[in-house]
């Protein structure tokens, strides 16, 4: 850990992806309370975080070639300069009409079209800068930086939506993309693990798939993502819901509550950073996926406060341990020029969400919220179960 923050190149990642994350904390607060808020209504709120995690799934494979084509630092700052600029537009959009419908649907579209492009490039980068041997500790130690804007983004982003309307928030938002793009800084590192495929793009895309078909570990770890990610992560979509009808909070309420998964999810990269599984990989895999079950299925049960915000908080760590695992496994099963294409393959994984959205929104609508959790927990600890027996290649990892 000490020995990747000696590194100048380390260090400016981690700044990059901690103020970068301000304004990707803030998505979810904004997501939610705007749904909410405009609509009342959880099939709605579902189908805003749905939008919200589509562009992953329609982008995700593109957004990996890209980043396996171009070089990944120049990449980062651009992104960051045309992440700020659709921030400002939009923080201008919302300063000069009252928020409706159409807002609710396109608004998410547009911040998960950026985060899809975004994620594959920064974590491929991660892997650049620390190599194969330190690939779970970079990864994990990126991470941290992330959950570390993400815990100051849910927090103001809700406050500054209370008090400025929804501009406020994205003003905030594009500052920090900006301070993002500086922090980084103008110079790659002095050595990078990054092998660049100058193959078209169209080309590269098919040697993504090509590789998913006869790489069995990657093949697994796919297929479990997107399962888990249909039922372990679409809780969020009920968070506001749980805030409201539970506990009465408004946007700075709901702020709190994210705000609360952000610090889960910080523990938990602390942990991995620190001291990252080097030889029983699996059995840390299989561990946060069951405990991420659990707690879900907790969540149903809890109508406090405190409650709540542990819970959450719990988690979270276990999704981020897992985002952890995942990431670095994917990159270690590929050869060093599809790194980026098997981030990509993650975020396409990760696509999943809405069907995960979808179906919770309308779950608790039919049957309540409590119910939709306890199902959706238990599928959880059914899938990595159900993999374990059916995929030899992930009881040898």
């Amino acid at each position: 850990m000490f020995a990747l923050m000696r590194s100048a190149a380390f260090r400016r990642l981690w700044l990059n992806a901690a103020f970068s994350a301000v304004s990707f904390g803030g998505d979810f607060v904004l997501v939610g309370w705007l749904a909410h808020s405009v609509t009342g209504d959880s099939g709605w709120t579902g189908t805003a975080f749905a939008l919200l995690f589509l562009p992953g799934f329609l982008l995700g494979p593109l957004a990996g070639s890209i980043a396996d084509r171009f070089q990944r630092h120049r990449l980062i700052r651009v992104l960051e300069l045309v992440s700020a600029a659709i921030m400002i537009a939009m923080a201008v959009v919302f300063a000069l009409g009252e928020a409706g419908l159409a807002h609710v649907l396109v608004m998410p579209l547009i911040l998960g079209s950026i985060r899809s492009i975004q994620n594959p490039v920064r974590m491929s980068y991660a892997y650049d800068v620390v190599g194969a041997d330190q690939a779970m500790m970079g990864i994990a130690g990126t991470s941290l930086g992330v959950r570390t804007g993400m815990i100051f983004g849910a927090l103001s982003a809700g406050t500054l939506a209370e008090v400025y309307g929804l501009s406020g928030s994205f003003a905030l938002m594009a500052l920090a993309h900006i301070v993002a793009w500086a922090v980084i800084g103008s110079k790659g590192p002095a050595s990078t693990f990054q092998v660049i495929d100058r193959d078209p793009i169209l080309k590269n895309l098919a040697a993504s798939f090509a590789e998913l078909k006869t790489n069995q570990v990657l093949l697994a770890l796919v297929l479990v993502t997107a399962v888990v990610e249909v039922f372990g992560t679409s809780f969020s979509t009920l968070v506001p819901i749980l805030a409201d009808d539970r506990l009465s909070l408004g946007a700075e309420g709901i702020g709190w509550l994210f705000t609360a998964q952000a610090v889960g999810a910080l523990f938990a990269v602390i942990a991995l950073f620190v001291c990252p599984p080097r030889k029983h990989q699996q059995l840390a895999y299989v561990f946060v996926i069951a405990g991420m079950g659990m707690v879900i299925m907790l969540l149903g049960w809890t109508d406090s406060l405190i409650g709540m915000l542990v819970i959450l908080g719990l988690i979270a760590a276990t999704i981020s341990a897992w985002d952890v695992l995942t990431q670095s496994m994917m990159q270690l099963s590929v050869p060093e020029h599809l790194r980026g294409r098997a981030m990509g393959a993650w975020i396409f994984a990760i696509g999943s969400a809405p069907l995960g959205h979808f179906q919770i929104g309308l779950l608790a609508a039919a049957i309540g919220a409590d119910w939709a959790l306890y199902g959706n927990g238990a599928l959880v600890i059914v899938t990595v179960v159900v993999a374990l027996v059916l995929s030899p290649s992930l009881r040898r990892l």
